[in-house]
């Protein structure tokens, strides 16, 4: 029988290893996915009822999240997924862009022909999702598509990196970018998706880097103007790491 947070028993080590792991990517997921949205608190005895575990694994797992800064601890050891802010967002679009051209500039140079036939499908499946006009449809077939391109570039550590960016401004892409991504961003946006797979496709180390480049810029200009309202026009994202020379 399953111990739960009722019973006062606690898991065995493995079974609490493998469960808190679960139990953080699931709800890891949620909060990028906004399906938590920022600022909900969590109820540790429903965490463990939902996924049939004591507290102890569910307390592990909102700890890990912590680490990313996906979750705060309030006083009275309570924990609420983290607000999002824009405070650093500057620092984050210059990695995004720095990352995008290594990536993307060493895909081409490097490309095997199963790697770019998964770029190539996942650029179609984008295709498809932004044809269907969900949001959160269209934002994982991006992220795949982002990912099969770091798949091709054959390089795991940057990948990881590359990884983590991407996961870091999926809130800030959900929050800020496509609730005003209109019909003119979407052709824009699957132009430069088709940039980028052609370049690859063709071994264009320059022109691959210089079509992330201008992917990443698209973005950052929507998330600006997403801002505006709130913050004004005289504020700018990012710090001119703009264009390879």
């Amino acid at each position: 029988m399953k111990s739960g947070a009722s019973d006062g028993q606690e898991d065995p080590p493995a079974k609490r290893g493998r469960g808190s792991t679960a139990v953080y990517e699931e709800l890891r997921e949620d909060i990028l996915s906004l399906r938590m949205a920022p600022g909900t608190a969590f109820d540790e005895v429903a965490l463990a009822a939902r996924f049939g575990l004591s507290r102890t694994p569910v307390r592990e797992a909102l700890l890990m999240l912590s680490r990313e800064d996906l979750v705060t601890f309030l006083p009275g050891r309570s924990a609420i997924v983290t607000p999002h802010t824009m405070s650093n967002a500057h620092e984050y679009m210059d990695t995004l862009m720095l990352l995008s051209r290594a990536i993307n500039r060493l895909a081409a140079e490097v490309r095997t022909p199963n790697a770019l036939a998964v770029v190539r499908q996942c650029q179609a499946r984008y295709s498809t999702a932004v044809e269907g006009g969900d949001i959160h449809a269209i934002a994982a077939a991006d992220l795949a598509f982002h990912l099969a391109i770091s798949e091709a570039s054959a390089n795991g550590f940057l990948g990881n990196f590359y990884r983590l960016a991407l996961d870091y401004g999926r809130r800030m892409h959900l929050l800020h970018y496509y609730p005003i991504f209109n019909a003119e961003e979407a052709e824009r946006s699957l132009a430069e998706h088709a940039a980028m797979a052609a370049a690859i496709e063709a071994g264009d180390a320059m022109g691959s880097e210089e079509a992330a480049s201008a992917h990443v810029m698209s973005e950052l200009r929507v998330v600006q103007r997403s801002l505006e309202p709130k913050v004004g026009v005289n504020f700018s994202l990012g710090n001119g790491l703009r264009s390879p020379k």
